[in-house]
């Protein structure tokens, strides 16, 4: 009788030890639909959010961004860099939507606030003739917790620039940090053809990687007139972020490519001509992470202060980012590209 007693408690033990291990995984693993766990937002850190969300966030259009909101939350962001900040289409349609109707850009004030977000600024939409409503369709928005200033809107200079999408500096300031935050916004042109090539062209300019010139020839404009604009930026703080619609060599083991491609061409430039370190590949040079698709075209370039005060760069997509084809066109959602989140250590920021 007490053998037998002393095996039922063995198997209760077992029993709830089992049970325990269980109920630990549950709520400590990350689950199939999740996706990556979020990195918790650490004291003294700085985090940067990097996002093109598409169209103006078309996916988010229909629950008037709550989705969208709520996922920005989850990061808790100090800075958020977003790409195409406006509204183009209707609901789950490609009808454009007249200016006059479109939400964002006109209130990002108040969507920036559903996440703590006092202060934001947007490029402008430069003129278009080729757009339905006269104006261009993607323009960049910065928000923060912290005040902006806005030092120069990068328009370019006809016929020699075109900078397709508007690009824009700004200057964070920052609590606890003496110098400001320098940030650079910028949409590159797409494409292997050229600038305003007609479409009987555009075959012949996309064999001569036409687009891959224009974009350099942006770089070179907005680079003039922000970062060459100061003696020391190696010494400075800044980022340059965005959607540079360009391949980077580095990946390369990825893609596979005749190494003599004409593709990598803007991401020389900037490897080559620039003051500033891609953070994503100097932090995991043997990770590829694509950013759309299967492709790594949008980076987040940073100087020699903000890397070494960097902690971590996170660039996979979570459950909520990884996309789906919504049935539109190439429309995707949440959005074709993935974000990029970046945190650094305030008190290395100098």
């Amino acid at each position: 009788m007490r053998q037998a007693t002393n095996i039922l408690k063995h198997l209760v033990i077992i029993a709830f030890l089992t049970l325990l291990a269980l109920g630990c995984a549950v709520a400590s693993g990350p689950s199939a639909s999740s996706g990556p766990q979020k990195p918790k937002h650490r004291h003294g850190t700085l985090r940067v959010l990097y996002w093109n969300i598409q169209n103006g966030m078309w996916a988010g259009q229909p629950d008037h961004y709550q989705a969208f909101v709520d996922w920005v939350n989850s990061w808790n962001p100090d800075i958020c860099i977003f790409d195409e900040g406006a509204q183009i289409y209707y609901d789950r349609a490609k009808d454009h939507m007249p200016n006059e109707e479109r939400y964002l850009p006109a209130h990002w004030d108040e969507l920036c606030s559903r996440w703590g977000h006092r202060y934001h600024v947007v490029t402008p939409r430069r003129p278009s003739t080729s757009t339905p409503f006269g104006l261009t369709n993607y323009p960049q928005v910065v928000t923060s917790r912290f005040p902006i200033d806005s030092v120069t809107i990068v328009r370019g200079h006809k016929p020699d620039t075109v900078i397709v999408n508007y690009s824009g500096w700004y200057q964070v300031h920052v609590k606890g940090v003496k110098a400001p935050l320098n940030i650079v916004t910028l949409h590159l042109k797409h494409g292997k053809y050229g600038y305003a090539v007609p479409i009987e062209r555009r075959n012949e300019s996309a064999e001569k990687y036409e687009g891959e010139q224009h974009r350099i020839k942006e770089l070179i404009c907005i680079m003039d007139h922000t970062v060459r604009k100061s003696k020391d930026p190696d010494k400075e703080l800044w980022i340059m972020a965005g959607d540079y619609n360009s391949y980077s060599r580095r990946d390369n083991y990825a893609y596979k490519w005749n190494p003599e491609s004409l593709a990598f061409q803007t991401q020389d430039y900037m490897i080559s001509h620039s003051p500033f370190i891609d953070l994503f590949y100097t932090r995991y040079p043997d990770s590829f992470q694509p950013t759309c698709g299967d492709v790594r075209i949008d980076y987040m370039y940073v100087s020699e202060p903000m890397l070494n005060a960097c902690i971590d760069i996170y660039q996979k997509p979570d459950g909520y980012t990884k996309r789906e084809h919504s049935g539109v066109d190439k429309f995707y959602i949440p959005s074709d590209h993935y974000p990029i989140i970046a945190d650094f250590k305030i008190s290395k920021m100098k």
